[in-house]
């Protein structure tokens, strides 16, 4: 009670002295007393674990703030250099909560291979995933059944589904592009790519209905949904900001808008669909009963959610990266004419329509997708929260700080990739690793070793399950834009290409904002 009455007292004294209304501050004195209250328990959590042997912990000036500014203005360059100095294990502090790390392909087996009793992924991402997604799905449920869930999903990705869906990415890309100027100078490229991979994905996984729906509210929806994947919902599921209001408001209309298709089909006995909403509805879980509408619907947003920000990023990246290496846009269009024609000459207007087994002999393609996802992987951290203090390599982790990897380190091991930061797609040639297929020479990649360099999908039993759908997608829109468009970067005073940076304020890893290229529509294409 007293610290109430301080706490009343200080926000009349704040209200005079600084102008502010009243409410805003009792918010900002609230998260105060929420980060002083996570101080004492930390310090307690300190003085249990003293006797342990804790990883290496990294200085900070800042009390509850700690090394989040550095952290989160360039992680991949802070965790490196953490690396060099404490080894591959060490102990943050950001926003008054522990970040243990552990690095290189030691520690990305480690973290997506720990035991569910040691450390739970749902403990670290409830607080941004269950306003958006909805509860009853994903890490609002046990992980046995979040599993059955992704298998649901799964079971609506295969390959006579994959060749169904090249000749709509097809038309879908092809009407898109057609939209486009045939001329584009300081052309906003990540919202184009953004739009593009909305409309494809809806049509090839969310059903018809939803595609039918874009030109109307749920491409707005999205954005409002999309706001609420941001670094501090990791921690605060909730705040009286109008981007919360925004996120709730879009959800309850997104879960509204699937309950109603439900009831539709339901209504029309139309159960003849390929996409993943009719895998939903027709799944069983082992027990028998089956997912309630609500799940569906909430399933549903967690699908478009979770695969149209990856996908959209790494289009862009590798636009970018193509226009910065012009000479590979020139292999990979001989490459499609060698593969489709037999004759490496064929004109980009003259390449027959391209399929799925065209698709999957591209290695060049293939190649230039794995090494943008390399040096731009969408997600450059996961973390789990530890339940119970688990041990790695002699360390102590303890019981509440966050157990967290990054393959984004990993994948700039020069050791394993020689200059790391070059754009080189023939890394990837003839290699099968990091393969967008669920399972490799017969076997469930879920259960392979994690223990690797390279894993921009993840790995374990939470690996991407969209991964094989995100390569058609992906290489389908890249082989048509190349074919359609000469590309180049903006330049600068001296000539210079302008290679966007790297944008880290949000969840996603995306070109940072002007992000602008020039194009030009080849002459056979233009309108």
């Amino acid at each position: 009670m007293a610290l109430v009455s301080v706490l009343n007292r200080t926000m009349l004294d704040l209200t005079d002295l600084t102008g502010l209304p009243q409410d805003k501050l009792y918010m900002y004195g609230g998260l105060f007393v929420f980060m002083f209250v996570l101080l004492l328990v930390n310090r307690q959590s300190d003085g249990v674990a003293a006797k342990k042997n804790l990883p290496p912990a990294v200085p900070h000036t800042v009390p509850l703030l700690g090394n989040a500014v550095p952290y989160g203005m360039a992680p991949v360059e802070f965790l490196q250099d953490c690396m060099k100095k404490y080894g591959d294990c060490f102990t943050f502090i950001m926003m008054g909560r522990k970040m243990t790390f552990c690095l290189g392909p030691d520690g990305n087996h480690f973290v997506f291979n720990v035991k569910l009793a040691n450390a739970i992924a749902e403990g670290a991402y409830d607080k941004l995933t269950v306003p958006v997604f909805g509860t009853e799905v994903v890490y609002d449920v046990q992980n046995a059944v979040f599993m059955e869930q992704k298998k649901f999903v799964k079971d609506a990705l295969t390959t006579t589904a994959f060749k169904s869906y090249v000749p709509i990415l097809t038309q879908e890309a092809t009407d898109f592009f057609r939209e486009w100027a045939d001329e584009g100078s300081r052309f906003d490229l990540f919202p184009q790519m953004s739009e593009l991979t909305i409309r494809t994905a809806s049509h090839c996984l969310m059903g018809k209905e939803i595609r039918e729906q874009l030109h109307s509210n749920v491409a707005k929806l999205y954005h409002d949904l999309d706001q609420g994947f941001q670094p501090i919902n990791v921690f605060f599921k909730w705040l009286p900001l109008p981007a919360y209001f925004a996120r709730d408001k879009a959800h309850k209309i997104m879960t509204d808008t699937f309950l109603k298709i439900l009831e539709n089909r339901r209504a029309k006995s139309d159960f003849d669909n390929k996409d993943v909403l009719q895998s939903l509805m027709d799944s069983e879980y082992r027990d028998g009963s089956k997912m309630s509408d609500q799940a569906i619907a909430h399933m549903m947003i967690a699908a478009l959610m979770a695969g149209q920000h990856t996908s959209s990023t790494t289009v862009s990246w590798v636009i970018f990266e193509l226009a910065n290496n012009p000479h590979v846009i020139v292999d990979l269009l001989k490459e499609q004419a060698e593969v489709l024609t037999g004759d490496a000459t064929t004109p980009p207007h003259q390449l027959p329509a391209l399929s799925y087994d065209a698709l999957r002999n591209l290695p060049l393609l293939e190649a230039v997708l794995k090494e943008t996802l390399r040096l731009h992987p969408p997600i450059h951290t996961v973390m789990r929260l530890v339940v119970k203090d688990i041990e790695y390599k002699g360390y102590t982790i303890p019981a509440g700080h966050f157990l967290c990897g990054s393959q984004a380190v990993s994948q700039m091991d020069p050791v394993r990739f020689p200059n790391p930061k070059k754009f080189d797609p023939t890394r990837f040639l003839n290699s099968d690793e990091g393969n967008g297929e669920w399972t490799i020479n017969g076997v469930d990649i879920a259960q392979k070793s994690a223990r690797s360099n390279f894993l921009p999908f993840g790995a374990g039993r939470h690996r991407c399950i969209g991964e094989a759908f995100a390569y058609v997608q992906i290489k389908t829109i890249i082989a048509l834009f190349l074919r359609e468009f000469e590309v180049d970067l903006m330049r600068d005073a001296k000539g210079e290409r302008i290679f966007p940076a790297m944008d880290y304020t949000s969840l996603i890893v995306m070109p940072k904002k002007p992000a602008y290229i020039q194009y030009k529509r080849r002459k056979e294409f233009r309108k």
